[in-house]
């Protein structure tokens, strides 16, 4: 996996982790998604992973059985990148986690999207 996809991938987990209420509108077909994160996720990839391609990112995403085994794949993938490539990634998927108002949490980071931010920081090395 390189450092794209990976971006991608763990930015979207973020997105579609499971919230306890959803006040704004869920992408059709999604259980947590909000349509603001997609969009959200749209701009990322514009402006950070251009040349990412979205039916890889869908094979990918969908190849692994579980969100543990992508967040493992994505972190290793990441492991040997820079300390600033590593933030950008924490930051890309912080941005996601603002892009909607869930849990009516007035920061938008919903509690189950900080602990995974957290966790992927601290497995990245960056405390």
């Amino acid at each position: 996996m390189n450092f794209d996809m990976a971006l991608l991938i763990l930015c979207w987990q973020t997105a579609c982790l499971s919230h306890n209420h959803e006040n704004e509108l869920l992408l059709p077909g999604a259980t947590s998604a909000t349509e603001a994160e997609s969009a959200e996720l749209d701009k990322i990839h514009d402006e950070v992973t251009p040349n990412a391609s979205w039916d890889e990112f869908n094979s990918l995403y969908a190849g692994f059985k579980s969100a543990s085994d992508r967040t493992k794949a994505c972190v290793k993938a990441l492991q040997s990148q820079s300390r600033d490539s590593k933030v950008l990634v924490i930051n890309c998927m912080v941005r996601i986690a603002n892009a909607s108002h869930e849990d009516y949490n007035r920061t938008n980071i919903s509690p189950e999207e900080y602990e995974f931010i957290k966790n992927v920081r601290e497995q990245l090395g960056l405390g």
